[in-house]
């Protein structure tokens, strides 16, 4: 993370099928207006490209939220046991993760960032995923004043 300039943030995606595990019943994050705008640009980057929308579900928000404030709490930028995570929240086939990290929380600035990366590039304009959970937080990481995101995908089911 050393090397990453102030605009610039540092970048990891997977894409992973997972078979069908159980939900989670959790309570947790409110998706908010900063949330929301990144849903809508991600939304606007698909249709660019002729692809219908995502919908933002709230499990997956749960899921991405918790993961966001752990990365944060514990000052680390990683998947870690992806799919063991998303997995306590909900049930689908198809799912796939990005996270960013950036000293700018623009919606727009994100997703351009994920579009420019092949991997996230693959999450975000994947045909197999119609959901998506949004966690965006502020906090101080790596001894600086961040902005960190996971987005975490579904196929419908």
């Amino acid at each position: 993370m050393r090397f990453v300039a102030l605009c610039f943030c540092l970048l990891s995606a997977v894409l992973v099928s997972v078979l069908a595990a159980p939900a989670a019943q959790a309570s947790g994050a409110r998706v908010d207006r900063g949330e929301r705008a990144v849903v809508r640009a991600i939304n606007a980057a698909r249709a660019d490209h002729g692809l219908g929308h995502v919908r933002s579900h709230p499990r997956l928000a749960r899921a991405a939220d918790a993961h966001t404030r752990h990365m944060l709490a514990a000052d680390f930028f990683a998947h870690g046991a992806f799919s063991q995570r998303v997995r306590r929240y909900v049930r689908f086939r198809s799912i796939g993760e990005t996270l960013a990290w950036s000293s700018r929380c623009s919606a727009r600035h994100l997703v351009r960032m994920w579009l420019n990366s092949p991997g996230h590039r693959a999450v975000l304009l994947s045909r197999t995923y119609r959901r998506v959970g949004i966690g965006r937080r502020l906090g101080d990481f790596g001894g600086r004043r961040a902005c960190v995101v996971t987005a975490d995908f579904a196929s419908r089911r």
